[in-house]
């Protein structure tokens, strides 16, 4: 597969790097995934089973909680957490506190055909400062 690279808005600083996990879904920090395993539990997201630790998370959007940011802070302190989160639109502001207190980078609407090209299991670097996705 050649190399692709997309422009995104970055919205919380980092660097990572992951196998791409695509959801078509919504995924709820508060009650979607069991932190000690990383694993999606919730029967509404077509994730049900995958587990999300070290993956690069391509979701459309994240379903809100004011406690989202304490379970995606629990994914980090163990280990179980998402390198990165890539969404269409902005996630709600707790996500985006748990993910800047995890030190998870969090990318948003990326350009061009990035939706219809990037495939679950590619591996991806993202930067959430300059907003880059490189598919290698």
């Amino acid at each position: 597969m050649a190399e692709a690279i997309w422009q995104a808005r970055g919205v919380v600083k980092g660097q990572a790097e992951g196998e791409a996990l695509i959801s078509q879904t919504a995924l709820s920090f508060l009650g979607d995934l069991d932190i000690r395993s990383g694993q999606v539990v919730g029967r509404s997201s077509d994730l049900l089973g995958a587990c999300v630790a070290g993956r690069v998370l391509v979701l459309p959007a994240s379903r809100g909680s004011a406690g989202a940011w304490r379970f995606l802070y629990q994914l980090k302190v163990h280990e179980t957490h998402p390198a990165a989160l890539i969404l269409r639109e902005m996630p709600d502001p707790s996500v985006m506190q748990g993910a800047m207190l995890a030190k998870v980078p969090v990318l948003v609407a990326p350009d061009g055909d990035f939706w219809s090209e990037l495939r679950d299991g590619d591996v991806v670097t993202v930067d959430g400062e300059s907003g880059q996705i490189i598919r290698s």
